[in-house]
């Protein structure tokens, strides 16, 4: 019976070429993660800027073109074209978000009619979410995503979501997890020095 010595060589050698394919893989999933990051910012931009939520490249409306807004009728992205845009995704089963509906009011009573701000309630009932922004208080556009097509077509992942959107539809951050108020308001300082 043969047995395997590693001397202090042969394991560095081990060490170090186990080291450059990790390193390798990290640097390969990076630039693939970057590529698609900038293909969902494409899409997203896309959606913001034609109203068209990235379901159908051929111009025709599909139903993730549109929501419903909490105050009745209908929009789309494209119908908060030429002034910023936060777009919040949002539900009520979401601690998160829950914790962070405040903040965004205090932001939207903050800067007011300077910017825009969209809340869709994402794969919620319509009536808890409603019931959550009457408690919360909030007076900002709130819109219904109640299947959550809009929050997949744009691949969004995290609960919350944000997307700063300049008046010029350009996509300026993505962001998923709560944001606070500081963050919201330096966020939409920089969307408005942008704009």
């Amino acid at each position: 019976m043969s047995s395997l010595v590693i001397t202090k060589k042969l394991r560095r050698g081990i060490v170090g070429s186990a080291s450059a394919v990790l390193i390798a893989a990290v640097v390969s999933i990076s630039a693939i993660g970057n590529s698609s990051l900038v293909a969902r910012d494409d899409e997203i931009s896309s959606a913001v800027n034609s109203g068209n939520s990235g379901n159908s490249g051929n111009g025709s409306e599909s139903a993730g073109d549109s929501f419903a807004l909490f105050d009745g009728g209908e929009a789309s992205f494209a119908d908060f074209a030429g002034k910023p845009l936060l777009i919040n995704f949002w539900a009520s089963w979401c601690p998160a978000c829950v914790a962070e509906l405040p903040e965004i009011q205090a932001v939207h009573e903050q800067f007011g009619d300077q910017v825009t701000i969209l809340g869709l309630a994402n794969a919620d009932q319509r009536s808890a979410a409603q019931s959550l922004a009457d408690e919360v208080g909030l007076t900002y556009v709130l819109g219904d995503d109640p299947e959550g097509e809009l929050f997949r077509s744009l691949s969004l992942i995290a609960m919350p979501s944000s997307i700063f959107v300049t008046a010029d539809g350009q996509i300026q951050e993505v962001f998923g997890g709560q944001l606070n108020e500081s963050a919201l308001v330096d966020r939409i300082n920089n969307l408005l020095e942008e704009s």
